[in-house]
């Protein structure tokens, strides 16, 4: 559900985003002649999507991850997709484009999207939960885990534990009230990524050396610190926005 409310809180697309988002869709036979994609998109394939289907196949056909270029992909039970389609989102996930190469030739495609995964803590899906006890041995808990590998979790920038929602909860912010600070936040981003004080520098720098965080997960941790600023409205980075930033990392860093 969360998943389905980023498109809502993103700005509407520009002409230009409009025609690239357009000419992938029709591209992959999926608009009609004349037709334009004036919303976000928001793709949400089911796990048994094989790597053609996410990444593109022999014909050289866009898959999610470029269908859902400027938008959303939701991939919902990560750890039951194949490992050749979970691998394949290593090169988006960090490029932002597809490069496909098949016995017809090769093509390029678009995929900057927000990708979004969520997974069950084991197979039973109780661990760690306070009210009922999780059914799984501990061999089966480490095989579910060790479907996703480092380097593709390194990828994500926020890794967060969402417990489960109880059922007559209030109800929390209306997308537009999120919209207008997110809105507000990406045209401070637009003119460059605020500048870290040297108290987030030394954090960041304690928590590569203690935590193991790789070149990518520093820098994307910069990069989440500097949203969070953005988001408060701050031109500078501080120690607080930086340790906020290191708590999505997760502990695989």
């Amino acid at each position: 559900m969360l998943a389905r409310r980023l498109p809502g809180i993103l700005p509407p697309l520009d002409a230009r985003e409009t025609l690239e988002v357009t000419r992938i869709h029709s591209a992959a036979g999926l608009l009609a002649p004349g037709t334009l994609v004036r919303v976000r998109p928001f793709r949400a394939p089911h796990h048994s999507a094989s790597a053609a289907a996410l990444i593109g196949n022999a014909r050289l056909r866009p898959g999610e991850v470029s269908l859902a270029h400027r938008g959303v992909l939701f991939m919902d039970e990560l750890p039951e997709f194949t490992r050749p389609a979970l691998e394949g989102l290593r090169m988006p996930l960090e490029e932002r484009r597809v490069h496909l190469a098949r016995a017809h030739g090769a093509v390029t495609l678009p995929a900057d999207c927000i990708v979004v995964a969520a997974m069950n803590p084991c197979p039973c899906g109780m661990a760690g939960d306070p009210d009922r006890e999780c059914t799984c041995t501990s061999v089966r808990r480490t095989a579910y885990l060790g479907r996703l590998s480092g380097p593709l979790l390194d990828r994500f920038d926020l890794r967060v534990e969402a417990p489960r929602a109880a059922a007559h909860a209030a109800p929390g912010e209306a997308s537009e009230a999120v919209a207008g600070r997110v809105s507000a936040a990406r045209s401070i981003l637009a003119a460059g990524p605020p500048e870290l004080e040297p108290g987030a520098v030394a954090l960041l720098d304690r928590a590569v050396a203690r935590l193991h965080l790789s070149g990518r997960g520093a820098e994307r941790a910069r990069r989440v610190a500097g949203t969070i600023a953005a988001l408060a409205a701050c031109e500078r980075a501080g120690e607080e926005h930086m340790a906020e930033a290191l708590s999505f990392r997760g502990p695989a860093g």
